[in-house]
C-alpha cells in the first residue's frame, strides 16, 4: 500500500488546513439549516431540574443558534484541550476539534440549544477527569469529582443517570477503582440530589423531583429506539459501525506503537462510544443524549486514527467518510 500523500498529511492530518475548512463548512450548514428549517418541536423535550429553568432563555431562534455555535466551540476547546493534555495523538494535529465542529453541525437538531449539549460539556470533563485519575493515587478523588459532574449533568438530561455504572468501570479501566472509589461516587450524587430532593420537598413540590423517573412509560421501555429508524438513519448507523469497527481493529493491531497509558484511554473511549450506540438503539428515552455522547468521544477514536494514517488507504477513507458527511448535511431537506 503506497505512503500518506504529503498534502494529507500537511493540511490535515498535522496542519491547521482541515480546522479552517470545519469551520467554514460548518458556518455555512448552519446557516442553511437556520433559514430552511421551522425549529419549533426540535428541540427534545427534557425535563431536567435546572433546565427546566434555563430553557426559557434560549426561547429566541436566534439567541438559542448563537448559544449553540458557542457551545459547539466549547466542546471543540475541551476536546482539544484533552488530546494536548493527554497526549492522546502522539502527533500535533487539529483533527480533534475540527471533527467535533463538523460532527456537531451535521444535523438541525444541533442548530438548537438543549440540556443534551451541556450534560455532553460536562462528560467531556469527566473524560479529562477519568483519563488523569490512571493510576492516581487519590482513586477516592478522582472517583468523587467524575461523579459529581455526572450527577450536575443528569440535573440537565436526567437519562445521564444510566451512565454510572458505565463510569464505574471507566474508573477500573483507569485502574481507580477499589470500594472506596465506590463510596466517593455514591458520595458525588448524594451530594447535588439530596439538597435537590430538600428544595423540592421544602417547596411541597415533590411530585416535580420524581417526575423524571415517572414519566418514563412501558411503551418507551418496550418499544426500542430502532424500529423507528428510517432507511437514511439506517444507512448512517451503519456507515459508523463500519467506520468504529475499523477503528477499533487497527487500535488492537497498531497498539504496540501507544503507550500502555495511551491504550488504555483508548479503551475506555471505545466502550463509552459502544455503550450509547446499543442505549440508543435499545432504550427509547431521549436517543439525542445517547447521540450526543456518542459522537463526542467517538471524536477522540476518528481522529486519532485518521491523524496516524500511515497507508494511502486511510486517507481515500477518510475523503469517503468527508463526501458521506456532505450526504448526511444533504439528507436533512429531504424531509422539506
Amino acid at each position: 500500500m503506497a505512503a500518506v500523500p504529503k498534502s494529507y498529511k500537511k493540511n490535515i492530518a498535522e496542519g491547521n488546513g482541515i480546522l479552517i475548512f470545519a469551520i467554514i463548512l460548518a458556518l455555512l450548514v448552519r446557516l442553511a439549516y437556520y433559514f430552511s428549517f421551522d425549529f419549533t418541536g426540535l428541540k427534545e423535550n427534557t425535563n431536567g431540574y435546572l433546565w427546566t429553568y434555563l430553557s426559557p432563555l434560549f426561547n429566541k431562534q436566534l439567541v438559542s443558534a448563537i448559544c449553540s455555535t458557542i457551545l459547539t466551540a466549547g466542546l471543540a476547546t475541551i476536546s482539544a484541550h484533552i488530546n494536548t493534555t493527554h497526549v492522546l495523538i502522539r502527533r500535533k494535529t487539529s483533527l480533534v476539534p475540527a471533527i467535533v465542529i463538523l460532527l456537531f453541525s451535521c444535523h438541525p437538531s444541533f442548530i438548537y440549544v438543549s440540556a443534551e449539549y451541556i450534560s455532553t460539556l460536562l462528560f467531556l470533563l469527566i473524560i479529562a477527569m477519568l483519563f488523569t485519575s490512571y493510576n492516581n493515587g487519590q482513586k477516592q478523588i478522582s472517583a468523587f469529582k467524575s461523579s459529581f459532574f455526572l450527577a450536575l449533568g443528569s440535573l440537565f438530561s436526567p437519562l445521564l443517570l444510566i451512565y454510572l455504572p458505565v463510569l464505574w468501570v471507566c474508573l477500573a479501566m483507569m485502574r481507580c477503582m477499589n470500594f472506596k472509589s465506590f463510596i466517593a461516587t455514591l458520595l458525588g450524587f448524594f451530594i447535588l440530589y439530596f439538597p435537590a430532593f430538600s428544595f423540592y420537598l421544602f417547596t411541597d413540590n415533590v411530585g416535580a423531583f420524581i417526575n423524571p423517573f415517572t414519566s418514563i412509560t412501558i411503551q418507551q421501555l418496550s418499544e426500542p429506539m430502532a424500529i423507528d429508524l428510517n432507511i437514511i438513519n439506517w444507512v448512517i448507523l451503519g456507515f459508523s459501525l463500519i467506520l468504529l469497527g475499523i477503528i477499533i481493529t487497527d487500535n488492537y493491531i497498531n497498539r504496540h506503537k501507544d503507550k500502555i497509558r495511551t491504550r488504555a484511554y483508548l479503551r475506555l473511549l471505545s466502550f463509552i462510544v459502544i455503550f450509547s450506540i446499543i442505549v440508543f438503539l435499545f432504550f427509547n428515552i431521549n436517543p439525542t443524549l445517547n447521540i450526543f455522547i456518542g459522537l463526542s468521544t467517538g471524536t477522540f477514536l476518528l481522529a486519532h486514527f485518521f491523524a496516524l494514517a500511515e497507508r494511502r488507504g486511510t486517507t481515500i477513507l477518510f475523503y469517503t467518510c468527508i463526501l458521506f458527511y456532505i450526504f448526511i448535511c444533504i439528507s436533512s431537506f429531504l424531509s422539506l
